[in-house]
């Protein structure tokens, strides 16, 4: 019985523990194996990378994108809104040769016209998009690639906004092995369901 009792209190402590809130835990962070530094901005700068332009910014401001618009998760995001020519966003990351990669990042984007968005691996183009329109709202939209790494590996983004802006967030190249790490609801309600499975077994053997 004080077996039993102590089992339960530790599911009580470490879900009061954990935020049940899976916004609040980076997905790009979660990513077992995640190759990218500063993937959510939450430096809140462009530590780790390069080429940022005018126009383009990290923020953890609300309605750049959107009325509802802001970070996908976390607290910052980047604001991309150059005007009359693309700015670019690169990072270059150390892979294993012949290793296979999911490349993923979050998109926000309304359709501003002019608009374009287009992302790059090893300046091989994998997505452009013209007039982008993610969610009239400024909801986030989900890419994902499969990718190979050769040693070195650049990943690019190309970016214009001439009447306002687009959001980037959440970015990751993790090895397609690697699982992501449970959010924090999910792990939540794991543990509860394994203590109340614990607790049957018990009255059952009672």
């Amino acid at each position: 019985m004080k077996a039993l009792n102590l089992f339960v209190l530790v599911c009580a402590f470490t879900l009061m523990a954990l935020p049940l809130r899976a916004g609040s835990l980076s997905p790009c962070g979660s990513v077992a194996g995640n190759l990218v530094t500063n993937c959510g901005f939450e430096t809140g700068n462009f530590t780790g990378w390069t080429g940022s332009s005018a126009g383009t910014f990290v923020t953890s401001s609300y309605g750049y994108v959107g009325p509802n618009s802001g970070p996908n998760s976390g607290n910052y995001y980047t604001a991309m809104g150059p005007e009359g020519s693309d700015g670019t966003l690169s990072q270059t990351l150390s892979t294993g040769v012949g290793t296979g990669y999911t490349f993923a990042f979050y998109l926000a984007s309304v359709g501003d016209d002019p608009s374009d968005f287009s992302a790059y691996w090893d300046g091989t183009q994998l997505l452009s998009l013209t007039d982008p329109n993610s969610n009239s709202d400024g909801a986030y939209a989900l890419y994902t690639y499969s990718v190979t790494g050769t040693g070195m590996d650049t990943i690019q983004f190309d970016f214009r906004d001439d009447p306002s802006y687009m959001a980037l967030d959440d970015i990751s190249v993790s090895p397609n092995s690697q699982s992501p790490v449970p959010e924090p609801g999910t792990l939540s309600l794991f543990i509860l369901g394994l203590g109340l499975a614990f607790l049957g077994r018990q009255r059952l053997l009672a």
